[in-house]
């Protein structure tokens, strides 16, 4: 396995968004290594550690920004459902003056787990203007704008992602899926040729997106043959059989649509 094939394949590990219905699971998440110092992250028991030491000083200390900021961040390390204290520790120490930039970076990850998007995305691109070499944040920024069919300002970040690196396969996938929906068709196909160049196989759905732009393209062979690709990969799959079924009955193949409709038929009732 080749470098960009086990980048890839973890890749697609860490999770997924949504985008116009459709799963895009190969995302970088947060939890990557990297030499920001934002990203250092603490074992829950040297978390607890600090928890315990901030408190202790902020008793008699209270408005000491540094001791919340601290205490903010090894909430943080010590997963989702410390996130809440996590907040709230990290807004007192914004009141007493904090301004560090890492602070934003740790608001974006722990509004989106909170289930607030918009202001995930405010918080990172504030840190994103601090750090713009920090390629995590702005990927993750990118997807979760394209979450929010943001398709603009996802099809833009994902331009100047493209200019720094060729070999992320996360990064071309989800630019063909954001092209796509910005009608960018041609710049779509481009994206899955660069894609199709770095890995060996795509994730589930993604020969069924590539088969969606030669459909919209005007070409339904081409179509229809990714579309089963994709159903020989993975045949349950049902919006590849949906999108073959209709293709099918556009060129008068009724046989054809009659067999791909018995199949959805059979998925739906499973």
């Amino acid at each position: 396995m080749n470098e960009s094939d086990r980048h890839w394949d973890t890749a697609i590990v860490v999770g997924g968004i949504l985008i116009a219905g459709l799963t895009l699971r190969a995302y970088r998440g947060f939890d990557t290594p990297s030499g920001n110092p934002a990203r250092n992250r603490l074992t829950p028991g040297q978390a607890q550690s600090v928890v315990d030491s901030a408190k202790s000083y902020l008793r008699s200390n209270p408005e000491d920004f540094n001791a919340w900021s601290q205490l903010a961040i090894a909430y943080f390390n010590l997963g989702p459902d410390s996130y809440p204290d996590a907040m709230n520790a990290l807004e007192k120490a914004r009141a007493l003056g904090a301004t560090s930039e890492s602070l934003y970076y740790y608001a974006g990850v722990m509004y989106e787990a909170l289930g607030l998007p918009d202001y995930a995305v405010n918080e990172l691109t504030k840190y994103s203007r601090h750090r713009p070499d920090d390629y995590e944040t702005q990927m993750h920024l990118a997807n979760l704008l394209a979450l929010q069919k943001k398709y603009d300002d996802a099809y833009r970040l994902y331009q100047e992602l493209a200019k720094r690196t060729a070999g992320d396969p996360t990064l071309w996938f989800n630019f063909a899926l954001v092209s796509k929906e910005k009608n960018d068709l041609d710049g779509a196909l481009a994206a899955f040729g660069k894609l199709h160049k770095l890995v060996k196989a795509l994730p589930e759905g993604g020969l069924y997106q590539e088969g969606e732009v030669w459909r919209l393209k005007g070409s339904d062979d081409k179509a229809m043959a990714l579309y089963q690709q994709e159903i020989s990969l993975h045949p349950s799959f049902l919006p590849a059989y949906v999108s073959l079924e209709a293709a099918q009955r556009r060129h008068g193949l009724a046989k054809e649509a009659r067999e791909t409709h018995k199949k959805i038929t059979e998925l739906k009732a499973k």
